[in-house]
């Protein structure tokens, strides 16, 4: 081929190179726009619950106890999210989440990869919700799993893909204090005409804690409730780290 006929071919591989990092921004989700004082609902689907994993040296000796705590993950989330909120010019509206958001969770959280987003069955009760509560916007937090589809690169290889939500892990090597994990997912949400449409989501298992001052008791297998007391103000910082990451994709046009 001369150097002529050439051109042509040149000139049309370099036009793909040039498009092919645009249609890969295309594809990434936007950040949510708003207008001022819209109304972002605020959601929980996670129970209030503390998973305890022993990993010792002999796997015999390992065990795995799930506490429920008196705590409100809907109290805990409208906190963590309320200072940012306001200072967005946005109005966090604290929403019970629905029968048929509850029933979904299985399906939409745990068993969904929301890295593509939402399905349309998993849609259709953020829809529901929006529309009885005069919702712009939802923001929701739900049980993940320490699996690929969840936590990506951040997955804890030495620990059971099955834990999910919030984790204390005892027994470790070498570490003096019990490791804290926050194993959820945090979605925001918007709901324009055309639909509910997933705007951003925050993995919180990529940050881990630590339950500094710990005192075991006297049975590991045991943990009293004023003990697992000490672990609300814990989580609640890291769901207030987690929180702030995903609002920075929410975006307030005045």
């Amino acid at each position: 081929m001369t150097a002529s006929a050439m051109r042509p071919v040149v000139l049309a591989l370099c036009v793909l190179a040039g498009l092919a990092p645009l249609a890969a921004r295309a594809a990434a989700p936007e950040d949510l726009q708003l207008p001022a004082n819209a109304r972002v609902g605020v959601v929980s689907v996670l129970d209030p619950e503390v998973t305890h994993f022993h990993a010792a040296r002999q796997l015999q000796a390992s065990f795995l106890k799930t506490y429920t705590v008196a705590w409100s993950t809907e109290a805990m989330l409208t906190d963590a999210l309320r200072a940012r909120l306001t200072q967005l010019g946005v109005t966090g509206v604290p929403v019970r989440a629905s029968e048929a958001l509850m029933r979904a969770r299985e399906e939409c959280f745990l068993n969904a990869n929301l890295a593509k987003g939402l399905s349309k069955e998993c849609a259709a009760p953020y829809a529901q919700l929006a529309l009885q509560e005069r919702l712009d916007a939802l923001i929701v937090l739900g049980p993940g799993l320490n699996d690929g589809t969840h936590a990506g690169g951040t997955r804890r290889k030495d620990l059971p893909e099955y834990l999910r939500g919030w984790c204390l892990v005892t027994g470790e090597e070498g570490a003096v204090s019990p490791t804290l994990l926050n194993l959820t997912e945090l979605l925001l949400i918007g709901v324009p005409p055309s639909g509910p449409a997933l705007a951003a989501r925050e993995w919180g298992g990529s940050a881990t804690g630590k339950w500094v001052g710990f005192v075991a008791a006297s049975d590991l297998k045991a943990l009293p409730a004023a003990q697992l007391e000490q672990l609300r103000p814990l989580y609640q910082g890291m769901l207030e780290g987690q929180g702030g990451a995903l609002l920075n994709h929410l975006h307030v046009v005045r």
